[in-house]
């Protein structure tokens, strides 16, 4: 037997974006607050970081080895629940995507927000 979504969440909890899946997606649980789902709310959020900034890694814990690193970001994307995500890279103008649906080999890449200080706008 197995257990869906249904079988364990009130519909007013959970709006899945694939009903069919047996796998309950924490992006699509509701926010009490706003009725909508982390992936709706996310979803509305703007980058805020224009293409071509010069960014520095702020250090998420103790052993960030990058944390201080001065980069520029080059591209703006978003994860599966809708989360701006950035690249960066130390050239500016490396902005060019290699292989569509793929970030490039020299782009560090998965960095949202909270993790970037804007040092200077291009």
């Amino acid at each position: 037997m197995s257990i869906t979504h249904s079988d364990t969440l009130p519909e007013s909890m959970y709006r899945p974006k694939y009903p069919d899946s047996p796998f309950i997606h924490i992006a699509d649980l509701v926010n009490k607050e706003t009725g909508k789902t982390y992936r709706e709310e996310n979803a509305e959020k703007a980058h805020s970081i224009p293409i071509g900034s010069l960014v520095e890694i702020i250090p998420t814990d103790d052993e960030d080895s990058e944390a201080g690193v001065r980069l520029f970001v080059v591209f703006q994307y978003r994860d599966c629940d809708m989360t701006p995500l950035y690249s960066l890279a130390v050239d500016a103008n490396d902005t060019k995507v290699e292989r569509p649906g793929f970030g490039n080999r020299q782009w560090h890449t998965g960095y949202t927000e909270h993790c970037l200080k804007l040092i200077r706008r291009p």
